[in-house]
């Protein structure tokens, strides 16, 4: 069959979104790692003061405590703003800038690019890596280096050897930074590409439940359609036979010594016995033919294709490859119920002329094709509540078999083929 075209299909990829000010980012996931960066925040304020104690910088007005001061309310307002704003992507974007801003003051007055406290740096690099993604780490490289060549040149410098020491320094701290934004573009793309991989599970974890639910709510209906069925056979065909039954049984005890009308009687319901017979041999042969386990799958659809042509208001024609007939697999009763199933939905909304039965041997697999010229459909939009599409489709996979289907609106006409290996035992 060229190009069949599964019925189930896989939804296209969503365009990657900017992170800075899109309506489209992912506001749960940044108000999340916004939560956990404000932590790590009072963390690093609360090193600031050991370290800056622990170097000699004792309590003044001094630039060292007006700039920790004003970090310290600026981490607090930065606390505050992450629980509580309903705009959290804003406030992402000021702490992202406002943190190497802190950063880079607080390095300008306790010793320039070879402050104790640079490397508060790449905390502020890494934590672009949890709110955003790569493009945004290579920009705030680009922030944090600028703000490191601004240190460099703002910050007194010494003359001579030492210049060429601080230049050097320089050079180290920046190639630093950017192997720090580096590595953090890295994780990043590391992070995304994972929480890509545990959504794209989950989707189909619950798509897979999905289809769980609706293959059972789907055999709960075809088992009670089948109750229904049964139970209409039952009513159409026993109870006339069984009232004339019992009407026959009756007028014999009326007869008396009757004996030749008696004996025209009893054959009567000898007859309708015999009726009675039949039809149950016939309601339990179209719910589990005997044909199917004495001979197997080719000689029961045979049967049944030729009671169906008999019956059916579209032309069917039969194309089984003669070597076939031998064939023998676990599989036949599955594939039966594929073949019911198929034609059971050819007669309740294709409105075909003709319909078209082949199973044949296609290389390692057997072929199972049911074609007709009836109204098509469109395999992607199965209406709600119609689960005999999917109904096939899981019973053809839990045989280790294929199922494709090709169709389209209006009079096109569909096919359906099941494809299982043919060395099925």
């Amino acid at each position: 069959m060229p190009n069949p075209a599964a019925a189930l299909v896989e939804a296209p990829a969503q365009p990657r979104a900017s992170a800075w000010g899109d309506a489209v980012q992912d506001e749960a996931r940044l108000r999340l790692a916004e939560m956990d960066i404000r932590w790590l925040r009072n963390v690093g304020l609360a090193g600031w003061f050991a370290v800056l104690w622990g170097h000699g910088y004792r309590f003044g007005f001094t630039p060292v405590w007006c700039v920790y001061l004003a970090g310290v309310v600026y981490g607090i307002w930065a606390h505050l703003n992450a629980a509580r704003t309903p705009r959290i992507r804003r406030a992402a974007l000021v702490t992202t800038f406002g943190d190497p801003i802190l950063a880079a003051m607080i390095c300008l007055v306790t010793g320039g690019i070879g402050s104790i406290l640079y490397p508060f740096f790449y905390f502020t690099q890494m934590s672009v890596a949890f709110r955003f993604g790569v493009r945004e780490s290579v920009w705030i490289a680009g922030f944090n280096t600028l703000l490191t060549v601004i240190i460099f040149f703002v910050e007194p410098l010494y003359v001579g050897e030492a210049r060429h020491s601080t230049a050097l320094a320089l050079g180290t701290a920046i190639f630093l930074l950017l192997f720090a934004g580096f590595m953090g573009a890295l994780l990043a793309k590391w992070a995304r590409a994972h929480v890509r991989q545990l959504l794209e599970q989950a989707q189909k974890l619950r798509e897979a439940g999905e289809r769980y639910q609706a293959i059972l709510r789907r055999f709960a209906q075809v088992q009670e359609e089948e109750r229904r069925n049964i139970s209409g056979e039952l009513h159409d065909r026993m109870s006339g036979h069984l009232f004339f039954l019992r009407q026959g049984l009756e007028q014999c005890m009326s007869r008396g010594t009757d004996r030749p009308g008696l004996d025209e009687k009893l054959k009567e319901l000898a007859a309708t016995v015999r009726a009675c017979t039949h039809d149950v041999r016939s309601i339990m042969n179209e719910l589990r033919p005997t044909v199917l386990d004495e001979l197997g799958f080719v000689e029961a659809a045979s049967e049944y294709l030729a009671r169906q042509a008999e019956s059916s208001p579209f032309r069917l024609v039969q194309r089984i490859d003669p070597a076939l007939r031998s064939w023998r697999s676990r599989q036949d009763a599955m594939l039966f119920r594929l073949l019911q199933e198929a034609l059971l939905n050819v007669q309740k909304h294709a409105q075909a002329g003709n319909v078209e039965v082949v199973f044949e041997r296609r290389g390692a697999e057997v072929v199972l094709r049911i074609s007709d010229d009836g109204r098509g459909f469109d395999p992607e939009r199965v209406p709600v509540g119609h689960y005999g599409l999917m109904t096939m489709r899981e019973r053809a996979e839990a045989v280790g078999g294929r199922l494709y289907v090709e169709s389209g609106r209006g009079w096109r006409g569909t096919r359906i083929e099941v494809r299982m290996p043919a060395e099925a035992a």
